[in-house]
């Protein structure tokens, strides 16, 4: 598997934090960091395993922008979208490296632990952006909507409703805004 994961972001700070929690084998993801910004924050802020990128566009909110600029950078593999507030789980690559059906959700827990998303149903308010992988094959034109803070669930439904193969792991693998 291939990860190809996509990081929207206006908290730089948090970036370091996130590049440690990544412990997925280098020759197997690559990270696109996309600054809501004209401008490249302090080099400093930008780690090196990193594909860093600058990105404004007034109409966007929540880093959809991002997001989708993201998107388009992408050729293979899947996405897996980790906002700049959200470190990577530590079992997360050992629970999916092996993975080959075309949209993965898991479970995602509050930062003191209680179940936010089980991830058994994507639908509206019962996905997040951190807890599902979905195949790039699927996603194609699809793409998220720019001024809608919900906007993570309807890019997952439509997604998932391309898909020709769905998991579900039943494990924890997300917890929600663990940096904040």
């Amino acid at each position: 598997m291939f990860i190809n994961i996509i990081t929207p972001c206006s908290r730089p700070e948090n970036l370091h934090a996130i590049s440690r929690s990544i412990n997925i084998p280098r020759d197997t993801y690559r990270w696109i960091v996309v600054f809501d910004s004209e401008d490249f924050p302090e080099s400093r802020l930008i780690p090196s395993n990193c594909e860093p990128y600058v990105h404004k566009d007034a109409r966007s909110t929540s880093g959809n922008a991002q997001r989708n600029y993201a998107i388009d950078k992408v050729e293979k593999g899947y996405l897996y979208f980790n906002d700049d507030d959200t470190t990577v789980h530590p079992d997360f690559w050992s629970e999916v490296s092996d993975k080959t059906d075309d949209f993965i959700t898991f479970t995602q827990v509050w930062p003191g632990g209680a179940t936010r998303i089980t991830g058994e149903t994507v639908a509206m308010s019962q996905v997040d952006s951190h807890n599902f992988l979905v195949n790039h094959e699927i996603v194609k034109d699809t793409r998220w909507i720019l001024n809608l803070y919900e906007a993570d669930g309807h890019f997952a439904v439509e997604v998932f409703a391309k898909a020709k193969s769905f998991l579900w792991i039943q494990k924890v693998l997300s917890t929600y805004n663990s940096l904040r």
